[in-house]
């Protein structure tokens, strides 16, 4: 029972680690730095003459193209699922290694 539960306490790190690549990587990973410009301070503003009125409409976005987005969702998609297939036969590997090594102990 002992060696269940030691087995299973050594294959936890394993498998939390390939479903973290499979899932999205290190969770500060897409963290942007924040640009750090030094502050201006505005001179005081004087009125010069009749108040000019500003145009709040909105300039035009880009336009998402709807098949550039699903391509770019499938390419995602076959990503995680190439990273979560390298992850699993890693995984196997460790734990045939750990088996092997097992058993070379035992013989001696």
């Amino acid at each position: 029972m002992s060696m269940m539960v030691t087995r299973l306490r050594s294959m936890v790190p394993a498998a939390l680690l390939g479903l973290a690549v499979l899932l999205g990587g290190a969770p500060g990973a897409l963290a942007e730095p924040v640009a750090t410009e030094p502050f201006v301070a505005a001179a005081p503003f004087v009125a010069a003459g009749p108040a000019l009125t500003q145009d709040t409409t909105p300039e035009p976005g880009p336009t998402l193209d709807p098949s550039e987005s699903e391509q770019a969702n499938a390419e995602k998609t076959r990503n995680k699922l190439i990273v979560g297939g390298i992850a699993a036969v890693l995984l196997v590997i460790v734990i045939w290694g750990r088996s092997v090594r097992k058993k070379s102990s035992k013989k001696d």
